[in-house]
């Protein structure tokens, strides 16, 4: 195989290997030492997993499959990828725009299986932990047009963490019901649900108070309260703000007399959150559903990843809630430290590591800044929170005192209150629409040998 243009040229091209024609193309990361020596796709341990632990469950065998690689060759000499970096992505790409793409075109498969990170970085939006043994469309590109993908994790990745072996043997499970067309996947029954602010008392006293109660709560910078949501019905959330101190006052009465079970995801954080908003929920009665899809052993415990899997439910992460507002505050924050002028430090005498002694001239805080803003209107992307973090820590005190105001941070208090309504009251919301599910699996739990239920997700 010739090699792309983006290729070092430092280790082997290892070629694909299955039929030149083939419905199903299994895609890995990259080659590994042993591929690099022997010149063959998935071999060593790795492959071993691959043809007799793996395929079988999908109903497939490896001259039955085609089996390829994003990257045709042991890059760097050592196989390591960040797809977070860049330069990395810019490879990977690359080198599946020179090969893949082309080998997509020839045998032409009826779905494609991108195995790892660096395979599934080929895809917008792919997020492996979320999205694995999930089926979806990919436009691979205008002139090669749309095929059917099923994401999931490397073969390898159960070799070296065992806590993957399990998703691994059930996305290949999965696999094998959606070739036979009997993979459900859920879609969101709630498409328009219904998430207000409560304003009338009584639409807490109208609660029934035997049926099972979700509660969620939000915190501002620093830890403080900022709101409490619920969901007594499917489809429904509702919003009580700290200010709104009435309100509270009859919620927390509402839950002294509740009968049914009150569920919280990740109830350490949710308890004492809810106490400083004086609402007390007695141990009887609360249920931690984190905990619950713990015991399961086969699910995730994050909330997000739980609600799209097993109801559909697209759902908002905190950072991409708050960070964008939150970057544009701190950006006039740092135009503020800008227009000033900051002394420059003292040069002082440190020891390298050799033991020498040498002048470290520190640089003031305005050309750090300067650079900043040099180095932002080249990146739009560029972290504008690790600059404050882990690169102008020494100023934090000075900046504030001379500024006369806190560094703004991420805080949800920044994203437009529709927004929040929204993200807030979707977490009560999924939360109860996950119960009824968490109690029929537990009850598989107990009727169902281990090997039956583990693969049932």
């Amino acid at each position: 195989m010739d090699r792309c243009p983006t290729c070092p040229g430092t280790s082997k091209v290892v070629p694909p290997d299955g039929p030149s024609q083939c419905d199903v193309m299994f895609c890995g990361e990259a080659p590994g030492p042993t591929e690099d020596r022997t010149g063959r796709v998935f071999d060593g341990k790795t492959g071993k997993e691959y043809d007799n632990g793996y395929l079988p469950l999908a109903g497939r065998s490896r001259g039955r499959v085609y089996t390829t690689n994003a990257m045709k060759c042991l890059t760097g000499g050592n196989g390591k990828l960040d797809m977070k970096n860049l330069k990395d992505r810019a490879i990977v790409k690359g080198c599946a725009e020179f090969h893949l793409y082309r080998e997509i075109q020839q045998v032409n498969p009826k779905i494609i299986i991108l195995m790892g990170a660096v395979a599934n970085s080929l895809v917008p939006g792919i997020d492996l932990d979320t999205h694995h043994g999930i089926p979806f469309e990919w436009l691979v590109s205008n002139d090669i047009g749309s095929y059917e993908i099923f994401p999931m994790w490397h073969p390898a990745g159960g070799l070296y963490d065992h806590k993957k072996m399990l998703p691994l043997r059930t996305d290949f499970i999965r696999l094998k019901k959606h070739l036979a067309g009997n993979l459900y996947v859920p879609i969101d029954a709630y498409p328009n649900p219904d998430y207000v602010l409560v304003t009338d008392r009584k639409e807490i006293r109208s609660m029934d108070r035997r049926m099972p109660l979700a509660i969620d709560t939000e915190t501002r910078r620093g830890g403080w309260p900022h709101c409490l949501t619920y969901s007594d019905a499917p489809g429904r959330g509702r919003m009580i703000r700290i200010e709104d101190e009435s309100l509270l006052m009859i919620f927390a009465d509402t839950i002294d007399q509740w009968e049914g079970p009150i569920l919280l995801h990740n109830a350490l954080f949710d308890l004492d959150v809810l106490e400083r908003m004086g609402v007390v929920i007695p141990r009887r009665l609360w249920v931690d559903t984190m905990m619950r899809a713990f015991h399961l052993q086969n699910q995730p415990q994050g909330l997000k990843v739980l609600s799209y899997r097993h109801l559909g439910m697209e759902m908002q992460d905190f950072d991409d809630l708050v960070s964008p507002h939150s970057a544009k505050l701190i950006i006039e924050y740092y135009r503020k430290m800008q227009a000033l002028e900051w002394i420059r430090p003292e040069e002082t005498l440190v020891r390298d590591p050799e033991g020498k002694l040498k002048l470290y001239r520190p640089q003031s805080l305005s050309t750090k800044l300067k650079r900043f803003f040099t180095d932002y209107s080249k990146n739009p992307y560029k972290d504008v929170f690790d600059m404050w973090r882990n690169n102008w820590e020494d100023h934090h005190e000075e900046v504030e005192q001379r500024l006369g105001e806190r560094w703004p941070g991420k805080c949800i208090t920044h994203a437009p209150f529709d927004e929040v309504l929204f993200y807030a009251c979707r977490d009560a919301d999924a939360t109860l629409r996950l119960w009824p599910l968490f109690k029929a699996a537990a009850h598989r739990v107990r009727r169902r040998p281990e090997v039956e239920w583990m693969n049932t997700y």
